[in-house]
């Protein structure tokens, strides 16, 4: 039987320490409002301020509590919470941290009033048709341990707004900042991503940041190798695959063979790894890296390093299905990005929390309260955040009262002259 009390005095002491860690520099109503948005979108698994609200019980009317929450959402945020929470994420990513990076989108068909609502292929329908709504863009890294995504970067943005430039200067954006927090750490960082960014100005950015790049390539891409330049789909085509190999591709577990080649490419003449994957689908797999290569161990490696890509994907998945981040009714950008970073923070409590699987107690029991049905998993988010939404559904009360506030100091006599 469960101890329904002390598991929800434990989750509740949890996101207290954990708004306590990134809000340490920042003023008491700042770290109220990460509090009560970390709080309610726990207890609620909802993005809207007005499922927020109903999780935080407060003894005022409801609609007081959302304006509130809807003020604070307009206003700046101290950049200060967000420093301090990468430093926390990049403490969890090891001294060899792995990179995510990949664009979604964000689906407002019937959205009126949103700002700058621009138009964006849904990558979910089956149609790829075009609707309105905002391109997402996000970075996450790979927890040391259990290898769980915890984002470090993700804004929503749209090619309407006046100040935009392209989609790929937000990239940029991200990777800037994430270069930076390696810089500070004398760390070296390896990025992995798909063939979308397969382009000359990628290849030249990592080669200017002195970063690892894992990067799948497209059919038109040339390469030079064997003293002429050709389609790399030339040499994929030319090779069988020598290296044996067993990969979880789609669910399933399939048998696969590898090969690896030096090529120039076109980008700044730089020599770097092709390897070509067969036996995934009808079409082999195509990975430019510049991981040094000195065994068949390490091109396994480099292949189920970027076979970690699909996490990132899971990640938008499990941020528009369990919390309903499409959802939202915030109306301006600044709104929306404010919401998404406290959606971020969320999640990145359940990913450091994954961290302890196995090691505390007390994540054991959040996992057994999702009452799941299996055991195995690749990607503990969904448990995690099921186990915490019942936990917290027994609270009689809000967080309001595990809150530091300041009492006003009272005076019984009057003012008078000394």
């Amino acid at each position: 039987m469960y101890n329904f009390t002390t598991n929800t005095y434990q989750m509740k002491r949890d996101i207290i320490n954990f708004s306590k860690k990134i809000c340490s520099d920042s003023s008491k109503p700042q770290t109220k409002f990460v509090t009560d948005m970390i709080y309610g979108i726990s207890k609620s698994k909802d993005i809207l301020l007005s499922s927020i609200a109903d999780a935080l019980d407060e003894d005022i009317k409801k609609i007081n509590t959302i304006e509130r929450l809807s003020d604070n959402l307009a206003s700046d945020i101290d950049s200060s919470i967000d420093d301090r929470y990468c430093n926390l994420v990049m403490d969890s990513l090891g001294d060899t941290p792995v990179f995510l990076v990949d664009d979604s989108d964000v689906i407002k068909p019937l959205g009126q009033k949103f700002e700058d609502l621009g138009i964006v292929r849904d990558g979910s329908s089956r149609k790829k048709s075009y609707e309105k709504g905002y391109h997402h863009t996000e970075i996450v890294g790979l927890t040391k341990n259990m290898k769980q995504p915890i984002s470090i970067f993700s804004k929503i943005h749209s090619s309407t707004q006046k100040d935009f430039v392209s989609a790929n200067s937000i990239t940029y954006e991200g990777l800037d900042k994430i270069i930076s927090l390696l810089n500070k750490r004398n760390l070296k960082g390896s990025f992995v991503l798909d063939r979308g960014y397969d382009s000359n100005d990628i290849f030249n950015y990592f080669f200017s940041k002195n970063q690892y790049f894992t990067i799948r390539l497209t059919e038109k891409r040339k390469v030079y190798c064997n003293h002429r330049w050709n389609k790399v789909t030339t040499l994929r085509d030319s090779f069988k695959g020598k290296i044996k190999m067993k990969l979880i591709f789609q669910g399933e577990e399939k048998e696969c063979f590898a090969s690896v080649t030096k090529v120039q490419i076109t980008a700044k003449k730089k020599w770097i790894n092709v390897i070509f994957v067969y036996g995934l689908g009808d079409t082999p797999m195509m990975i430019a890296s510049n991981i040094p290569i000195k065994s068949k161990e390490d091109v396994i490696k480099i292949i189920r390093l970027y076979m970690n890509r699909w996490r990132i994907e899971e990640y938008f998945k499990f941020k528009k299905q369990e919390y309903h981040f499409e959802n939202f009714r915030v109306r301006t950008l600044k709104s929306i990005n404010n919401l998404n970073k406290m959606l971020t923070y969320t999640i990145g409590l359940i990913a450091l929390l994954s961290e302890k699987i196995g090691k505390r107690e007390f994540v054991n029991d959040i996992i057994k309260r999702s009452k799941s049905l299996k055991d195995n998993i690749y990607l503990w988010f969904y448990q995690i955040a099921r186990g915490i939404y019942n936990i917290l559904k027994m609270a009689k009360n809000g967080i309001k009262n595990w809150e530091y506030v300041r009492k006003q100091k009272v005076y019984d006599g009057q003012l008078s002259l000394l």
